[in-house]
């Protein structure tokens, strides 16, 4: 019989082997684009940058002058709550303790430097994942997933929601607004924390289309940190973003496919409107949106369905 378990099973084996055949493979996670058409979702992304975003970021004159899209970039300072980031920041800590309790001095791919990393499946809604589109290409009900249940009972003793941690819940309410901004048809990847140390850095990179995708962005969280994003052909055509603690923020378009984003530890680059930006351990909460595969979702099923 071929459960939603299965199905869970299935997916998350999918995509562990794509990622997998995508890094270890002739190429990376972080690689060159190729210039050209840049891959559109069927549905319309439709970003609209807050005049609150505008002290934020800085567009060079090339970029300006060539007719770059400013919204490729979206930024929303103050997207969540004081207390919202207090708590974010509070699981945050708690998932890296238990999966990624130290710091690595690199990466594979040597773009990222002191550095922690996890990804957190529960704060995902089935509905919203791999699994979820799965069923759905199926004709099969998605399992019901009480993201609205409280995270403890009038008497204050669990609610009975045993399958995630005690604020999972509230979590998902603040991340259901990140992915609400999206269309409906969008199918994302589990929540991934990055948590750059104090002395930490982001050397310059695009993230590979073959790993995710249309957008890729996150939620800041604790330091502030300059982000620069410059075109792979001419690095004169850059945008700088300062991102702020409890600042939102993605890459779309243009600005996902073919420009590298970095974030330095050099002081030339780490200051805004003239003032230096302190070092300071920093989180971000990433988002990405999942790349269906060429046979579509379904295609995934036949990887549960044993052959003998």
């Amino acid at each position: 019989m071929l459960t939603l378990r299965t199905l869970n099973c299935s997916a998350r084996r999918a995509h562990v082997l794509r990622r997998w055949f995508s890094e270890t493979g002739s190429g990376s996670r972080l690689t060159r684009p190729a210039s050209g058409t840049i891959p559109q979702p069927p549905e319309p992304i439709n970003l609209a940058l807050p005049s609150s975003a505008e002290p934020f970021i800085k567009y060079s004159d090339a970029f300006v002058d060539r007719g770059y899209t400013k919204s490729d970039i979206f930024l929303h300072p103050d997207f969540i709550s004081d207390d919202e980031h207090d708590l974010l920041v509070r699981s945050c800590n708690k998932k890296l303790k238990r999966l990624a309790n130290t710091y690595e001095m690199g990466h594979f791919d040597k773009r990222i430097n002191n550095y922690r990393e996890c990804s957190v499946s529960a704060w995902l809604p089935h509905k919203r994942g791999v699994a979820g589109r799965v069923s759905q290409a199926m004709d099969r009900a998605v399992d019901p997933d009480p993201v609205d249940l409280p995270d403890r009972a009038s008497n204050g003793k669990s609610a009975g929601w045993t399958t995630v941690g005690k604020y999972d819940g509230q979590i998902r309410h603040i991340l259901d607004r990140v992915w609400d901004l999206f269309p409906a048809s969008f199918t994302w990847l589990p929540p991934h924390i990055l948590d750059l140390h104090e002395d930490g850095e982001i050397l310059p990179h695009v993230d590979n289309p073959e790993y995710s995708g249309f957008v890729v962005g996150g939620l800041c969280l604790l330091g502030p940190a300059v982000s620069t994003f410059k075109h792979v052909d001419d690095p004169n055509v850059r945008v700088d973003v300062l991102l702020s603690p409890k600042s939102l923020y993605f890459m779309t378009n243009r600005i996902r496919y073919q420009f590298t984003h970095e974030i330095t530890v050099d002081p030339s680059q780490r200051a805004w409107m003239g003032q230096p930006v302190a070092r300071a351990r920093r989180i971000s909460l990433m988002f990405r949106d999942a790349k269906e595969p060429e046979g579509g979702w379904s295609s995934l099923v036949s990887a549960a369905i044993p052959s003998f």
